[in-house]
């Protein structure tokens, strides 16, 4: 399935980048996403433990890890972010 995934805050900083759009076999909900990425992408493993308080959303809707995914959907994660 192609999904476009955005990143914000801390998690744009690691990946370096703002969005990736790929081909995920074999995802089914947002729980495998994060599996995938963190598989696939050194810089984010360890970013979606269970202590994290990631709030994600699917086509710009807040959702849970349960979530279903869908080709061409886009999801983003939003980490907590700290200001001044």
């Amino acid at each position: 399935m192609h999904l476009k995934i955005f990143f914000f805050a801390e998690l744009r900083e690691r990946m370096n980048r703002e969005f990736i759009e790929s081909e995920f076999q074999g995802v089914k909900n947002v729980r495998e996403l994060q599996e995938k990425l963190e598989e696939k992408f050194e810089v984010l493993r360890g970013c979606f433990a269970e202590s994290k308080l990631i709030k994600i959303a699917i086509n710009h809707e807040y959702c849970s890890l349960d979530a279903e995914l869908r080709d061409g959907d886009e999801v983003a994660f939003f980490p907590p972010v700290t200001g001044g």
